[in-house]
């Protein structure tokens, strides 16, 4: 009896993510939102893993203040932290949407969450441009 009840429930779930994977991939923007966060998701990871290893010294010039120049400076990894925010967020964002379900408000909510993943990204991938800029020009 409890195989059966674990079986149904198991199964159940499987047919719902299948369900909400075929809406979420069945809405257009959706899938224009997902390219777009994949092509900045892959144009940061470059520019990471290149001043990754065009880098001289084991410092990482992070921000630069007009008024008092540098100030934050940290170790050549946390430029990975960029892409990796980015991809959480993104993660996140497809979860909450799996999660809410093919309700009456599934199109409002995608547009919001996926934009808004987009808009990070955008800025994820801005913040790694002004770091290439502090650091090789």
């Amino acid at each position: 009896m409890l195989y059966s009840k674990f079986y149904e429930r198991w199964y159940s779930k499987r047919i719902k993510l299948a369900n909400m994977t075929g809406e979420f991939f069945s809405f257009r923007p959706n899938r224009v939102y997902l390219a777009l966060t994949v092509l900045l998701q892959g144009l940061s990871w470059w520019l990471s893993y290149y001043i990754f290893k065009h880098l001289t010294g084991d410092l990482l010039v992070l921000h630069y203040n007009v008024d008092f120049g540098i100030d934050w400076v940290g170790d050549q990894s946390l430029i990975f932290y960029f892409p990796i925010i980015g991809l959480l967020l993104l993660l996140l964002s497809v979860g909450l949407l799996f999660s809410f379900g093919p309700g009456r408000h599934f199109r409002i909510e995608s547009h919001y969450l996926m934009a808004g993943v987009v808009l990070a990204n955008t800025g994820m991938l801005t913040a790694l441009v002004l770091v290439y800029l502090i650091n090789f020009r």
